[in-house]
């Protein structure tokens, strides 16, 4: 019989457990797909105790809007995901440029290793646009 493994990070909000009066926390799937956002969107340098942490997506989205720089965000993402992320089996990532929005839509298919469920494929999207 598999193993279940439980992942536990803190939540973004740093709110407060009513009842306990903790700090939040994120499990399981939820936890997975805030690391993912969490690192693609985390530039090189800003952790200070893991300098290598992060990528150059921030850097990638003042590239001119088309189908080139998807490309490359799509690779970027791709390769940090692959590198930092050892919870997941990166099956997908499109990236797709929205002209309307003046941004990238970010799709990304995996798997959790070690959370056993029906459903095998997970997805988390988000919209990759240009912040100062």
């Amino acid at each position: 019989m598999p193993t279940k493994v439980d992942f536990k990070d803190l939540s973004i909000s740093m709110g407060m457990n009513p009842v306990t009066e903790d700090v939040l926390i994120t499990t399981d799937e939820d936890a997975v797909k805030r690391a993912l956002y969490n690192i693609v969107m985390t530039r090189k340098g800003e952790r200070f105790f893991k300098p290598d942490l992060g990528s150059n997506v921030a850097d990638l989205l003042f590239e001119p809007l088309d189908a080139a720089t998807a490309s490359l965000l799509k690779e970027e993402i791709e390769y940090v995901i692959n590198k930092y992320e050892p919870r997941i089996n990166l099956l997908r990532c499109d990236v797709d440029a929205d002209y309307d929005g003046n941004g990238f839509e970010c799709s990304i298919s995996f798997e959790i290793i070690g959370i056993p469920t029906d459903v095998q494929v997970r997805d988390v999207e988000f919209f990759l646009e240009r912040t100062r």
